[in-house]
């Protein structure tokens, strides 16, 4: 999925032209802590205003390009929804602008938003059974472990990958399946000497697998 798809158009920028007080005034109606500001003419990006900045200044009459933040993290229609979840992790931010190649404005991409759509990327909340692989490092590869659950008839519809850490040597594959019981690849897999040491064959696993991802949903909006 690519931030195109996400990029929303129902917050409205401030001005050029707007004094500190007045984008304080519309992050109140808006509940926003921060908001872009756009060229209203040329349709330009110029930069973000914090709702701090706002505040600090809101006594002044000065327009909020002096107020405007020295660094902002941009995204662009054609990047991938993943990238920018890390952009925006790694700079901690709510939102960001999403701008063409010549800096025109496009929207923005709310943090809520793009973590709900990465959720119903990875199917989490999908019926199914769900299975668990270690691999060491040198033997990484999911090529064959995908053949193998397609051979057995399975449709792998969510993925997820652990790399190896100090207190574990290994890769952890979590492979969320089509079918609700996923006995006949386990033992396909084993036979291939692959370490499967997780799965869930009924419907109760699946509520409690339905239940985590609401609680990851909750826990990457708060």
């Amino acid at each position: 999925m690519l931030i195109r798809d996400i990029t929303s158009e129902h917050i409205i920028p401030l001005r050029a032209i707007d004094t500190a007080r007045e984008a304080l005034t519309a992050m109140n109606e808006t509940g926003q802590l921060i908001l872009p500001v756009v060229d209203q003419t040329t349709n330009r990006f110029i930069g973000m205003v914090s709702r701090e900045s706002a505040e600090k200044h809101s006594a002044t009459v000065g327009s909020v390009m002096t107020i405007r933040e020295k660094h902002t993290v941009v995204a662009s229609p054609c990047q991938n929804v993943l990238e920018t979840a890390r952009l925006m992790d790694k700079h901690d931010a709510a939102m960001i602008p999403v701008l063409d190649d010549e800096r025109n404005y496009l929207g923005v991409v709310e943090r809520t938003v793009l973590n709900a759509r990465i959720v119903e990327m990875m199917n989490f909340t999908e019926y199914g059974s769900l299975i668990t692989i270690h691999f060491e490092e040198r033997d990484f590869t999911l090529s064959q472990v995908v053949r193998i659950i397609e051979t057995e008839g399975g449709l792998i519809l969510g993925l997820n990958v652990e790399s190896p850490r100090s207190n574990n040597p290994f890769y952890v594959v979590s492979i969320k399946l089509s079918l609700p019981d996923p006995a006949r690849i386990v033992s396909a897999l084993k036979r291939h000497e692959y370490i499967v040491d997780a799965q869930s064959t009924d419907n109760q696993e699946d509520r409690r697998f339905e239940q985590r991802a609401d609680e990851l949903l909750h826990y990457l909006n708060m």
